[in-house]
């Protein structure tokens, strides 16, 4: 379970940050503008380059990637059933989890866990049983009369920005996405910014209910020692981020030691990962005990606790955008959100770190 945990989240890593940080949106102005030429090319390239992959990562657990999952109403799963970039179709008994990515979901059968789909609708007709959470993230939720659902349901329908998120699972390698050169004004090219923030505060909410869905145990373990040795965690993230450079370089000076370099960065970028999405949890928590709210869905207290580190960034964001004398004022509030979103990742690390990755409660 926990390998099939692991291969997940790699693949949501490579694909989203792919999105994020391999597309070159170039704002200079041009003579000739060949976009849909090399929007074509590139589309026939990937199309030529799909995958249909299915993997045996646990003789308990069915994975199927680039090709539809279909659960006969006479199967069984013992472990999860994971479909990417494929559809799901749950007809039989699946003991473990059901999870549909840059997919779409179908439930007829019964789900001992949690149903989830990520980038894609989720149908739950009315013979469905779902003994867990029903997720759906990216997509419309659609669910009949008589279907039964005993956990939470949390339904992020996200209908202006699924086309983005879905174009993120089609580029697995960095660069293989379209370059192209628009034509901007000065006013375009902020409008332009600020829709690129919009879409990374998604995927990074993406993240955070991914993180949750596959590690609540660790999370819980990350949030408490944030909560409660907040100062310790303050200390050790800051200490942390001071080492990632002098240890990075003691990899490189020991010969034997450059092959783990990149590990050891995969390695600190999951867990400031790791961390922020537990201080977001952390924070949505807190705010709930101030106001009352009880037995709140781990994921709207991410999400509470995303607005409140984002909030200030985000104003910043929107007063720049018309530009003048609100771009120095929309400036200096995104220096103060900057700001308060790193001592958040710091926080996070830092309560990451003393816990050895979730791995153990701090302090006992």
């Amino acid at each position: 379970m926990r390998d099939l945990k692991t291969v997940i989240m790699v693949v949501l890593i490579l694909s989203i940050s792919s999105f994020l940080f391999s597309q070159t949106v170039t704002l200079d102005i041009i003579k000739d503008i060949e976009m849909d030429t090399i929007v074509d090319e590139k589309e026939d390239s990937a199309e030529i380059t799909d995958i249909d992959i299915d993997v045996d990562i646990d003789k308990d657990e069915l994975v199927r990637i680039g090709e539809d999952l279909i659960i006969a109403p006479e199967d069984t799963i013992p472990g999860d059933a994971v479909a990417i970039t494929s559809n799901l179709f749950v007809h039989g008994f699946v003991e473990g989890d059901a999870v549909c990515i840059s997919g779409n979901l179908y439930i007829t059968g019964i789900v001992c866990g949690d149903a989830v789909c990520i980038v894609g609708n989720a149908d739950i007709e009315s013979t469905a049983v779902i003994k867990g959470d029903l997720i759906c993230i990216g997509g419309t939720l659609s669910r009949d009369e008589g279907s039964s659902v005993e956990g939470e349901i949390v339904n992020l329908s996200l209908p202006f920005i699924r086309p983005v998120l879905h174009h993120a699972f089609k580029y697995i390698r960095p660069g293989d996405g379209p370059t192209f050169k628009p034509r901007f004004s000065p006013f375009g090219r902020r409008i332009v910014g600020f829709f690129m923030y919009i879409v990374k505060i998604i995927a990074l909410l993406v993240f955070i209910f991914l993180i949750l869905l596959f590690f609540k145990g660790g999370v819980e373990k990350v949030s408490n020692a944030i909560e409660n040795h907040f100062w310790k965690s303050a200390l050790a993230g800051f200490i942390g981020v001071l080492l990632i450079l002098p240890l990075t370089l003691l990899l490189i000076v020991l010969i034997i030691g450059i092959p783990l370099v990149p590990l050891f960065l995969i390695a600190v970028v999951a867990a400031m990962m790791f961390g922020f999405a537990c201080i977001t949890y952390t924070i949505g928590k807190i705010a709930a005990e101030k106001k009352g709210w009880k037995d709140k869905s781990p994921y709207i207290l991410a999400l509470i606790g995303l607005v409140v580190i984002e909030i200030v960034t985000f104003l910043g964001n929107l007063i720049i955008l018309p530009g003048g004398g609100f771009a120095v004022f929309g400036g200096i509030i995104k220096v103060i959100g900057f700001v308060i979103s790193y001592v958040a990742w710091i926080i996070g690390f830092g309560g990451v770190i003393l816990t050895r990755f979730g791995t153990r409660k701090f302090g006992e």
